[in-house]
């Protein structure tokens, strides 16, 4: 993969016609579909870089002893 180029998601983008393909959905708008569905990225974003920082803390958390005499040290 060149440097240019993003990784490709394991999962297309939530489209506004994915939401009016819902059921109880089918009536919206074209407007309030695509504003449902760009809230739901912005979410689960959210929720996926706090998942990310929590793991990326506890990876800094650990420190590990260079020699045996050395004691655990607390990050």
């Amino acid at each position: 993969m060149m440097k240019s180029e993003k990784p490709k998601a394991i999962y297309n983008d939530l489209t506004a016609k994915d939401i009016k393909e819902g059921e109880g959905f089918e009536e919206i708008s074209d407007e309030l579909a695509q504003k449902i569905a760009d809230a739901i990225r912005v979410y689960t974003e959210i929720i996926y870089n706090c998942f990310m920082e929590e793991r990326f803390e506890e990876q800094k958390a650990k420190v590990i002893p260079m020699n045996k005499n050395e004691k655990n040290k607390a990050a």
